[in-house]
């Protein structure tokens, strides 16, 4: 049997883990799990995470977004 987590699940993970990441880090991190992950996901997961309040995506340079959970999510 094969389950499979929600990929938000596993982005608040690893975040709790590290605090903070790049984008392209999650990104590249989570692909060794899931290799069809695509931009195109982790860029909706990640827009769902920030709408409830979890994370904060910010620009940090022209093509990079740092991630990081929010303070009232820990």
């Amino acid at each position: 049997m094969n389950l499979k987590y929600p990929l938000k699940n596993i982005i608040y993970e690893k975040l709790k883990q590290q605090k903070n990441v790049l984008d392209v880090d999650l990104l590249s991190e989570l692909k060794k799990e899931r290799q069809d992950l695509t931009i195109k996901d982790l860029n909706k997961a990640l827009m769902h995470l920030e709408i409830m309040g979890i994370v904060s995506v910010k620009w940090v340079r022209k093509d990079a977004r740092m991630v990081e959970i929010t303070e009232r999510a820990s």
